[in-house]
């Protein structure tokens, strides 16, 4: 009797086994569905992040407002350089200098939130919860600061013609600058970008420039990180998503490497897009 309930067993256990065939044919019906789902997820992630990113671009404008409604309609300062936000002369919105060495700024979440620490600097932070507000999710940049690597905090910067301190980068002033609230009259402010995501080769200050001055005349990149699109924040407090036509706006570069700043592209037409909502002809 033994003997037979142990072949029953091993008879049950040899049934319910599958082929290698079967294997193979659910390993492959696994693999086709994982080729076809993966794009999709891949989709919804980017969507998932450009979501997001506006999402902290509103946040940050909803932050400027206040700011400007507490101080008597005057706008934050936005001045430009290495120091930017460490000193009276360099006081900015945001502090510190961003880019692929091992200085504890691309780290320092405090030049960006904690005002009382930077007293000329952070000057959204008491609107603030969060300095993850400050970074759209989909840059990966990192530094490495001793023998660890850490994410970059900050991607994006504020139109170099608006703020307090704002200046021209050209020294002419064909366009005007926007210090005050009562100044964003023209564009409109719904015409008029504060913020958006900078290229990860391109940012360094806090302050995104722009020449309108000089036609095609790019000065500082914009991201693409949303399917060659960047977020935009706009004087009204509106946010979307502006694509870019030209690949020469988004240039590709290996991670950790500066692209050139600064230089003439002929006939692209999101250099004039930037130009003519950067500030308007007087």
């Amino acid at each position: 009797m033994k003997s037979l309930l142990s072949d029953k067993r091993c008879s049950c256990r040899f049934a319910s086994a599958f082929t290698m065939i079967e294997l193979l044919a659910i390993l492959g019906v696994l693999t086709v569905l994982a080729c076809v789902l993966a794009p999709a997820l891949a989709r919804t992630r980017r969507s998932t992040n450009s979501a997001q990113c506006l999402s902290n671009v509103r946040q940050l404008m909803a932050a400027w407002t206040m700011y400007a409604d507490d101080s008597r309609a005057g706008l934050p300062p936005n001045r430009d350089g290495g120091n930017a936000g460490k000193s009276a002369g360099d006081a900015s919105w945001a502090g510190g200098w961003i880019d692929y060495s091992s200085s504890t700024d691309n780290t320092n979440t405090a030049l960006l939130v904690d005002h009382s620490r930077y007293p000329y600097g952070a000057y959204l932070g008491p609107y603030l919860r969060t300095a993850t507000v400050f970074k759209c999710p989909s840059d990966l940049s990192m530094v490495s600061i001793g023998a660890q690597r850490y994410p970059r905090v900050r991607s994006v910067s504020m139109n170099g013609r608006v703020g307090a301190m704002a200046r021209s980068w050209s020294g002419t002033f064909t366009f005007p600058l926007y210090t005050t609230v009562a100044s964003l009259v023209a564009p409109k402010p719904s015409e008029l970008f504060v913020l958006t995501d900078e290229h990860p080769g391109s940012i360094n200050d806090p302050v995104f420039q722009v020449d309108p001055e000089t036609l095609w005349q790019m000065i500082d990149y914009p991201a693409g990180y949303h399917n060659a699109a960047a977020s935009f924040g706009f004087a009204d407090g509106h946010v979307e998503l502006h694509r870019w036509q030209d690949p020469r706006t988004v240039p590709a570069s290996a991670a950790g490497t500066l692209i050139p700043l600064s230089v003439s592209l002929p006939r692209d037409q999101d250099v004039l897009w930037i130009q003519q909502h950067c500030a308007a002809r007087r």
